[in-house]
């Protein structure tokens, strides 16, 4: 009843308002389902002639969302299922397609940003200073390199605007707690966020224009007490920018950024993990400070050559404080303190040749890192490691008649420890311009190398987790201003590994070994729609099936048994999303649906998770130019509407209803 009378209210209010720009509308759309600027990876490869599945999410995008951080707009994609471990600061994961939660590549400016061995947290990535996110799901390790396995989620932050800027917001609310026992009781707690951004261009001579100099600086912070009863709070600030310079002719480019990020995450659970029973413990703590950097140089040569080298650099510290001694059930301080760091350069060469018949784009190039890291926990326990990664990579694009395209490509890596692999990718795309039909495809194939802790004092050599998978998809154009997509995808995952026991003999242990297979396919659809009155319709649905081929003989424990589904990953899941905006306000209803899913209560021991809807509002209003000179918007933002309570992943409630009001400017 209560999801109707909102439906109601808002189908009512978009119809009966006037400000409307419907050829502005068609235009945007167009725009939107062509996206004709964006390349894929640091190709000559357009999106709109890639044979994959991507989605490009823009700035328009992202201001009009609403959104504080990034997993909320990731959140609507097709193919990817997003959990979280509790409140907001609780671990994020992603599971694309199917595919593990480490099998995500995530890159900021070129840079690689997960930890070694795939994890990443996707609670850390807040909106701040973004200009673009590409998303592209299935294996891409030939155009990315190891760990683009599940997905690719590629950010590109602001360096340049054409005019003085400061953007800023501020927002304060209050999260509402569920009422469930020994975890939260119904009350209430405190949020905050603000943000700046600071862009334009840098004039260095007025009579002399040719060289052109660019800068963008943001910061944003938030402070979210969390929901919890107890050691729940989350806080994080991020500050990064970019410097751009380039020739009026394009001929010589150069970016400049730099990203540096604290994330503070306090975590109630007990001496098991779980945040059911007692004891809570106070002393549990996460903390990370993460390093960015990156220059990328580009030089094109007779138009025809261009030559191009990034230099990236990523390092992370963290501390983690955690301890229960369970034979007396006191709290300890222990803890574990270590470092990562990733560090090399990126030279590639592109070229491109028209021969009438055919449009040849190349893409050669060479990447050598290295990666290192440092662990000393409490009690005594140190090991590190240093690993030369190095990489051979070529892509080729053909443009034939008809508005096809055939993409090729090949990478060779060689890893210090874990050996050298060869990965190929081939795709495919179809344009029928009379019908405004693409019918795309192709194959391609993936892996990651074990993690740091995985490979310590192991007795024998890991294998790297392998994927390979097809695709084939559709998207069709309709009037103009309505696009479907879908796409059927099949993977198999390789040498997954695991922690399992063994006995030899008298003796017993633990070791991680690459004993389970597995395999998923799908079906992914989304729908966009333009209709009158600037009023956008998004829809998406995932069909997913998952099933553990072998176990490895696991010893009988519940989590991966043969001939059944893996665990987090629902069979069904999509959502919607509503908005309507003009040059006065901008309003969105988002609502995504998680179906059911296994988890895991213990290592042995798999439960049902129930299905749920959550429901986001976002609203702003644009105060008259009458009254002041600059634009001002307050907004009001609500998420989980309905106030629901579930789990996305078992044992961790998820926080109830929250409502934010700010405002935002731009001067």
């Amino acid at each position: 009843m209560r999801i109707s009378f909102l439906f109601i209210i808002l189908i009512f209010y978009f119809a009966t308002n006037v400000h409307s720009k419907e050829e502005a509308a068609v235009s945007e759309v167009s725009n939107e389902l062509n996206f004709s600027n964006p390349k894929v990876s640091n190709s000559d490869i357009l999106f709109s002639q890639f044979g994959g599945s991507a989605t490009v999410i823009t700035e328009y995008d992202i201001k009009k969302s609403g959104a504080s951080d990034v997993q909320e707009l990731l959140r609507k994609v097709p193919g990817l299922s997003i959990k979280q471990s509790g409140g907001r600061g609780g671990v994020v994961s992603i599971f694309s397609r199917g595919s593990e939660s480490d099998h995500n590549l995530v890159i900021i400016d070129g840079v690689k940003i997960n930890e070694i061995g795939g994890y990443y947290d996707f609670s850390r990535l807040s909106i701040n200073n973004i200009e673009q996110i590409e998303v592209l799901r299935g294996p891409q390790a030939a155009l990315y390199g190891p760990g683009a396995m599940g997905s690719v989620i590629s950010i590109r932050t602001k360096k340049y605007n054409k005019k003085n800027t400061i953007t800023f917001s501020t927002a304060l609310g209050l999260g509402e707690s569920p009422s469930r026992g020994l975890q939260s009781n119904g009350g209430t707690y405190f949020i905050n966020e603000q943000g700046i951004n600071i862009s334009g261009p840098i004039s260095i001579n007025k009579n002399d224009d040719y060289l052109r100099f660019g800068y963008s600086v943001g910061f944003k912070r938030i402070d979210d007490n969390g929901h919890m009863l107890k050691n729940n709070n989350h806080d994080k600030a991020d500050l990064n920018g970019g410097l751009s310079l380039f020739t009026a002719d394009e001929k010589l480019k150069v970016n400049a950024s730099f990203g540096k990020k604290k994330v503070r995450y306090r975590y109630p659970t007990n001496s098991t993990g779980k945040t059911e029973g007692t004891p809570f413990l106070n002393t549990q703590k996460d903390r990370r400070h993460i390093t960015t950097r990156s220059i990328n140089l580009e030089y094109k040569i007779a138009n025809l050559i261009t030559l191009g080298t990034t230099y990236k650099y990523w390092y992370m510290h963290k501390w983690v404080e955690s301890g229960y001694q369970a034979w007396n059930g006191a709290e300890t301080n222990s803890d574990t303190n270590f470092w990562e760091k990733r560090e090399g350069f990126d030279y590639y060469a592109r070229h491109s040749k028209d021969f009438n018949i055919v449009t040849i784009d190349t893409l050669l190039g060479y990447d050598s890192v290295t990666e290192s890291s440092d662990y000393n926990t409490f009690g005594g326990t140190y090991y590190a490691h240093e690993d030369d990664i190095n990489q051979y990579y070529g892509n080729i694009n053909f443009k034939l008649p008809h508005e096809i395209s055939i993409n090729p490509g090949m990478r060779k890596i060689h890893h210090e420890t874990h050996g050298g692999y060869t990965l190929p990718s081939v795709f495919l795309s179809k344009n029928f311009s009379e019908s405004s039909t693409r019918i795309r495809g192709g194959f391609s194939k993936g892996i990651k190398y074990p993690n740091t802790y995985e490979s310590y004092s192991q007795s024998y050599m890991l294998r790297p987790e392998r994927q390979k998978s097809y695709e084939i998809g559709l998207d069709q154009n309709i009037k103009r201003n309505i696009i479907i997509s879908a796409t059927y995808f099949d993977t198999k995952i390789y040498d997954l590994i695991t922690y399992t026991g063994w006995v030899t003999g008298t003796q017993s242990g633990a070791v991680y070994k690459n004993i389970q297979e597995a395999s998923t396919e799908g079906i992914e659809l989304s729908t966009l729609i333009i209709l009158p009155k600037n009023l956008r319709a998004k829809l998406w649905y995932t069909h997913l099936k998952t099933n553990v081929d072998k176990n490895g003989n696991f010893g009988g424990d519940a989590n991966w048994p043969d001939n059944k589904d893996l665990l987090r990953r629902p069979r069904k899941s999509g959502g919607f999303s509503l908005s309507k905006s003009n040059e006065f306000y901008n309003l969105s209803l988002d609502g995504s649906y998680t179906g059911g899913r296994w988890d895991y209560e213990s290592s042995n021991v798999r439960l049902w998770n129930k299905p749920f809807w959550n429901f986001d509002l976002y609203a702003e209003y644009s105060l008259s130019n009458s009254y002041i000179n600059y634009s001002l918007k307050p907004f009001v933002k609500v998420k989980n509407i309905l106030d629901d309570e579930r789990q996305e992943i078992l044992n961790f409630d998820s926080p109830g209803r929250t409502t934010m009001i700010g405002i935002k400017g731009e001067i």
